[in-house]
């Protein structure tokens, strides 16, 4: 069959990186916004209680706290062209009646029932198997099928569990050397 989707993603530590840097980056984004906002509202009511003081150590860490949410989402953006992959290692992943993914001498086979969480970040998404593996899609990487039709054509693959595999790959994922 042939395959609708094929995408490729840089390889090596750089991508772990990038990967880290943006999931972190989000998530610590949202805890300063909240930090922020419990200090601010802090200054707020210790000032009308009258301990000025309080207040304003109160108003000074909330305020650095949204400074901190602000880079947290602004720095990721501004570096991601800047990340490094190191040797021009490539991943490619091939999305047909299963999932192939080729990095180097080594070849992955998945199917599609094996995905139990997508987590889709700006740069990359990451899909989770069911086995403690995970398969990178880079979000700029298609070379063959239309980007915008992809999450679709995945969600319908994951509720048709795979249907149509091909006989010549291991039963249910797994690897094998080229």
């Amino acid at each position: 069959m042939l395959c609708p989707y094929i995408n490729q993603y840089p390889a090596g530590e750089g991508l772990l990186q990038a990967y880290l840097r943006e999931s972190v980056a989000r998530d610590l984004s949202w805890g300063c916004l909240v930090l922020g906002a419990v200090g601010v509202l802090m200054y707020a009511l210790l000032t009308q209680a009258g301990l000025w003081l309080e207040g304003g150590l109160c108003l000074g860490l909330g305020l650095l706290a949204l400074a901190a949410a602000v880079s947290a989402r602004l720095l990721p953006r501004l570096r991601a062209g800047r990340t490094k992959t190191g040797p021009e290692r490539v991943g490619i992943v091939e999305f047909g009646s299963r999932i192939r993914v080729t990095e180097g001498a080594e070849t992955f086979w998945a199917d599609y029932d094996q995905i139990v969480r997508v987590k889709r970040l700006s740069t990359l998404s990451v899909l989770q198997l069911d086995n403690g593996e995970a398969i990178v899609v880079a979000n700029g990487g298609f070379t063959r099928g239309e980007p915008e039709h992809f999450w679709p054509f995945l969600e319908k693959m994951m509720t048709c569990h795979g249907a149509g595999l091909d006989k010549k790959t291991p039963e249910r994922g797994g690897r094998e050397q080229i």
